[in-house]
Order: structure tokens, then sequence, then C-alpha cells
């Protein structure tokens, strides 16, 4: 185990290569003007819109995974949002359409009655392979939640 805290960050290769299709669709986009503008003015605003949250991904502090003694505080897009070791009963993998991804069980009772989903995920693997990163949750829960 690593010295505490522990930040985890996205990898910038993934959004730049993001960044860099989006670029191309909207050119591809203008281009189109002439000849379709529905589908082309389309293009430009959703691919846009597009390369604009790649650009703020790889602005430093935007996104991150924090990892202490008292849970996990994930960062996308400069929302924070705190979940304690006590609110989490395991780590695992998922598989959604072509990527594998750390999904955890929320606690039935700390979650509360107003949650639909008992389950959740994180947007990224931090530059891990998603199995490396649900052990070494998994690893930090056994140690930090008394409950365990």
């Amino acid at each position: 185990m690593q010295n505490l805290p522990v930040i985890l960050k996205p990898g910038k290769i993934k959004s730049s290569i993001l960044l860099v299709i989006s670029i191309g669709f909207v050119a591809l986009g203008i281009s189109l003007l002439d000849r379709n503008m529905l589908i082309a003015v389309l293009n430009i605003v959703f691919f846009g819109l597009c390369f604009i949250v790649f650009l703020l991904n790889l602005i430093p502090g935007s996104s991150y995974l924090k990892i202490d003694e008292k849970g996990i505080e994930m960062k996308n897009l400069f929302r924070t949002t705190f979940i304690p070791w006590q609110a989490v009963n395991s780590f695992g993998t998922k598989w959604v359409a072509f990527n594998k991804l750390v999904v955890f069980e929320l606690n039935k009772n700390l979650a509360g009655e107003k949650l639909k989903r008992r389950q959740g995920g994180f947007p990224d693997t931090y530059g891990m392979s998603a199995t490396a990163l649900a052990e070494l949750l998994n690893e930090y829960k056994a140690k930090f939640d008394p409950s365990v």
C-alpha cells in the first residue's frame, strides 16, 4: 500500500485522442455546411461540446480519485463526490459497452430508501486496469472500514 492520500489521475492520452477526434468531426461538419445544413450544424454542436468536455478534462485538478482513511473523493469536471468507506459493500468490475469499469455496491442500510439504485461506478480507471483498481480499493476498504 502507498502513503495516504493516494491520488490517481485519469490518463491524458485518452482525452487527447478524443479531443483530436472531436476537432476532426467539427471540421467535417464545417465542410458539410453547404451540402446538408441540419446534419452539419448538429455535428458541429455535438462534437463542439465533446471538444469542450475533453479539453476541460485535460486541465490539471479537474479530475482525480483520492483515496484516504475516511473514504474516496472523486472529482470529475470540477464536481466533487465523497464516498465514505462505510457506504460501500464491495468493489468489482463490470463490462459497460466496450469498457471494463470499476463498480461498487452501496450499503443498503446507509444508502437509505431514496436511492433507486444500489450500485455506482467510476467514470475512469485512472491509469490502471479496472481489475487492479478494484483490488486496490477493496484493500483500502478492508484496512479502513471498521465494519469489515
